[in-house]
């Protein structure tokens, strides 16, 4: 069996249900949101140097359902691995995810592992389409992750991110905002040998084949937040894009351990669409995150780790003793 996104999600409330907060803003997050959702992640770790090798993990989409209501949100998925290609390997996942969504600020804390990869491209590569008719599957090698993630919102009063990605305000009118992010991440890859398939490494260098890999970095990302409102339905759009530094340790084949520090892009993208009436709402929501860093001369590392996310909710007003709970919280 495989668990995927436990999490929790946290936001200050700051008005009764159903209020208009202005006239962009209806707070609703005294009813009790209930929703489910159906999660299709895609993910990859892609080497270019000589060679371009992108290795993907076996993950598969996963369904769950969230149940949200004032400063408290717990949603659970799961996705069985019998649902993963036949031709793939098997991938052991953990995600979990703690979020704070307020009116001014956005939190993400992340504890994200994968075991078990194959190689997607290798059709594109003359000397490994000799050799294999199917994905070659590296079952050994992990990418492990964690870190936080943090936006500032700078026109909270009229611009909602909890709107599109949690459903606990309506955002009636269109409006933007200028958006500063910031994080902190360390990301571990590693395998229980040489990363780069025995076909290809006549040609790669000594420092070019890696059996571990590690990253501390720092990073900050300026962008802007829109969402389009017609009626009851919407679009939000958020794009960033800043430079990260980051110090990096490897292990390679050959027992050297280099130490270096290096600058790098990474990119975060938001993006949510949907429809958001009093009662009832539903959601195409995407998110993407890459960082591209220069490992050692002529290798360069792009990681992705992006889902797609289909949401269908209903808001219920507490009563009896749900009403009592909610009094109290």
């Amino acid at each position: 069996m495989l668990v995927g996104l436990p999490f929790m999600v946290v936001g200050q409330t700051d008005s009764t249900p159903g209020i208009k907060t202005n006239q962009y803003i209806t707070d609703k997050s005294n009813f009790i949101n209930v929703s489910v959702f159906n999660r299709n992640p895609n993910n990859l770790i892609n080497l270019e140097s000589k060679f371009n090798l992108t290795f993907k993990p076996n993950d598969v989409f996963n369904q769950g359902i969230k149940i949200q209501h004032k400063w408290f949100g717990l949603g659970i998925g799961f996705s069985p691995k019998k649902l993963q290609g036949d031709n793939k390997g098997t991938t052991d996942e953990l995600d979990l995810h703690l979020y704070v969504y307020s009116k001014r600020q956005y939190l993400d804390a992340y504890f994200i592992s994968y075991k078990g990869f194959y190689l997607e491209n290798f059709m594109r590569n003359d000397s490994l389409k000799k050799y294999y008719t199917s994905f070659p599957l590296m079952p050994d090698l992990s990418i492990t992750t964690t870190g936080l993630t943090y936006l500032h919102l700078f026109n909270h009063k009229k611009f909602s991110l909890r709107a599109s990605f949690t459903q606990n305000e309506i955002q009636r009118k269109s409006a933007g905002s200028f958006v500063l992010g910031s994080s902190l991440n360390y990301m571990r890859m590693e395998n229980s040998g040489n990363i780069i398939p025995k076909e290809l490494r006549a040609v790669a260098l000594a420092d070019q084949q890696f059996v571990k890999v590690a990253f501390y970095d720092i990073s900050i990302l300026p962008g802007y937040a829109h969402t389009f409102v017609y009626k009851r339905f919407y679009l939000t759009l958020v794009p960033m894009l800043g430079v990260a530094l980051q110090y990096q340790n490897f292990s390679t084949v050959d027992k050297r351990n280099p130490t270096r520090i290096s600058n790098g892009f990474r990119s975060l993208s938001k993006v949510s669409i949907g429809y958001n009436s009093d009662r009832f709402f539903c959601a195409l929501t995407g998110t993407n995150d890459t960082y591209n860093y220069m490992l050692v001369p002529e290798v360069r590392l792009r990681t992705q780790i992006s889902e797609a996310r289909v949401i269908i909710g209903y808001r219920f007003t507490p009563k009896g003793v749900l009403k009592k709970i909610s009094d109290h919280m």
